[in-house]
């Protein structure tokens, strides 16, 4: 059955479901070392990495989430209740796109405590618009990149992959997300629950949901996807995208409010850098706490292909290299850099209305310079580094 609604009141159900989630967790460990590593380090957290169809017979009376990948864990007691609700809709062959959703609530005492986890398996929306923005939400999660050439990224409270190509679907790129969020009442708060903290098991839960997504698509490769290797963390020397302006966000000299602009005028200016690598690189620009634009470089042909179609045949503006656009909502262009192919993007928000970074016609030249520069390629921009 595809769609399932239900309470979890007897989600845990079942007397011995205890011991036969051992034996299973056991079963997996004797052949699958790091599918083991990883059941161990999450067995006392919320959900715990289910061994899935090759679990013993009478393990079936366990509850399954999400496609098969996951059960109830046996602690904290306070998720075993009757205040959690869950929903799912598998992929298929023929509908390859499916949704899962977990929410649960309790009293802290204080005041009640809302938790929602999500999960999407798509090849996103075909319109540009949409996939523009669809895009740029997915990369405003990339906090740490996933190792060993995975096409993928974590942070805390979302995870995504880009599938192999098996799994395309009219030319696009499938694309696994799992998303999570609490809520007390005056807070939302991104977080996966008892995994966040932990970019490596943020990761593995992510590839495991994605192998059970495949296998029910149709489109699962011979050798399960995995790593073994700790995920880097997103650090860069405060040297690295020198380019000889003052400083800016993102670590880039010169990515600052436009020139001409009143004494103190970058006081509210702020970013977060995510994973910087030849394949990816990452930054969330704030005025005053707000989101104000979202900068992207991928040179990994899986993440690559999420663009096509986007950028057109021509340039973004006159004297630049390479395909892309410019516009009141953002910019892009792709080119060839050092052998391969790269995208690099802008998108802001609406909230940047009011603030220096309304348009992109300053920001992206600037960044698009610094990251060129910093992968060795030729220059992108009109003026190079010289915006």
């Amino acid at each position: 059955m595809d769609e399932q609604t239900t309470g979890d009141g007897d989600a845990a159900s079942g007397g011995g479901g205890g011991g036969r989630l051992r034996r299973a967790l056991a079963a997996r460990r004797g052949r699958a070392a790091l599918a083991g590593g990883l059941a161990a380090a999450l067995v006392a957290g919320w959900l715990v990495i289910r061994a899935g169809d090759d679990a013993d017979a009478d393990s079936d009376a366990a509850k399954r989430y999400c496609w098969g990948a996951w059960s109830q864990g046996e602690e904290p007691l306070r998720f075993n209740n009757d205040n959690r609700t869950f929903r799912e809709t598998a992929p298929t062959p023929e509908r390859p796109r499916g949704s899962c959703t977990i929410t649960t609530s309790w009293d802290n005492g204080i005041n009640e405590v809302h938790e929602k986890i999500s999960v999407s398996y798509g090849s996103g929306p075909k319109d540009a618009k949409k996939r523009r923005a669809w895009l740029a939400e997915l990369f405003a999660g990339a906090g740490d990149q996933l190792p060993e050439g995975l096409p993928g990224f974590v942070s805390e409270g979302s995870a995504t992959l880009v599938l192999p190509e098996k799994c395309d679907v009219d030319g696009r790129p499938s694309v696994v997300a799992v998303s999570g969020v609490q809520s007390d009442g005056k807070d939302d708060t991104p977080t996966l629950p008892d995994v966040s903290s932990e970019p490596w098991q943020a990761g593995q839960l992510l590839v495991d949901i994605a192998n059970h997504g495949m296998e029910k698509a149709g489109c699962a490769p011979e050798k399960p996807l995995g790593f073994a290797a700790p995920i880097p963390p997103g650090y860069v020397p405060d040297d690295t995208f020198v380019t000889g302006y003052s400083s800016g966000a993102c670590r880039i000299d010169g990515l600052r409010p436009a020139p001409g602009g009143a004494e103190g005028s970058d006081k509210g200016l702020d970013s977060t850098v995510g994973p910087v690598s030849d394949d990816l690189q990452t930054c969330v620009v704030r005025w005053y706490d707000t989101v104000a634009a979202r900068l992207t470089m991928t040179a990994h042909p899986r993440l690559v292909k999420l663009f096509d179609g986007l950028t057109g045949s021509a340039p973004p503006a006159r004297g630049w290299r390479g395909q892309g656009f410019m516009d009141a909502d953002g910019a892009l262009v792709r080119a060839r850099c050092s052998g391969r192919t790269a995208v690099m993007s802008m998108e802001r928000t609406d909230v940047a209305d009011d603030t220096p970074f309304a348009t992109p016609s300053h920001i992206f030249p600037v960044y698009a310079a610094a990251v060129a520069k910093r992968l060795g390629c030729a220059a992108v921009t009109p003026h190079g580094d010289s915006i």
